[in-house]
């Protein structure tokens, strides 16, 4: 089941979240978001990207154990902190506590190494803000912790014309 007691279909809330209608019709669309059970649906909709905004704010308003299940496809939003709502999703990760979030976060740090360098040390930036999250940043593995301090408040250090 996709939302609670609603006859809505999926793309008719996106289409309500759109950033360019009303702030009526928009608040309406955050309204009938918050019914919706399954939160990856709210995670950067591949056909809603100008819902993108407004889904954030929706999952902004989750508790800590309804976002981490998410927290992977939380992490990866942040790969382009000027994606709507990528501040958004920054902030709020910022203050959840579930330690599943260390966990992910590790893997992310992973991925990132991964990608061709400027992509990958940009994301490594962007995470790097989650180090004022101390209780997250507390579980991580001191290699990890040691490559986003080098990030941190530091952003495009690495960037050489």
């Amino acid at each position: 089941m996709i939302l609670n007691d609603s006859m809505y279909k999926i793309e008719e809330i996106y289409n309500k979240l759109n950033c360019n209608n009303s702030v009526e019709t928009q608040s309406e669309g955050k309204k009938l978001a918050r019914n919706i059970l399954d939160l990856s649906l709210l995670i950067q909709p591949d056909d809603a990207m100008m819902a993108w905004e407004n889904c954030a704010v929706v999952l902004s308003e989750k508790s800590d154990g309804e976002l981490a299940p998410y927290s992977e496809k939380l992490l990866e939003w942040l790969q382009d902190i000027n994606w709507d709502g990528a501040q958004i999703i920054l902030n709020r990760l910022k203050h959840c506590y579930d330690e599943r979030l260390a966990i992910s976060l590790e893997k992310a740090v992973a991925d990132a190494q991964k990608m061709p360098q400027e992509y990958g040390l940009m994301w490594l930036d962007y995470l790097s803000e989650l180090l004022d999250n101390t209780v997250i940043t507390n579980k991580l593995s001191r290699k990890t912790a040691a490559l986003l301090q080098k990030h941190y408040h530091n952003w495009t250090f690495w960037y050489e014309e």
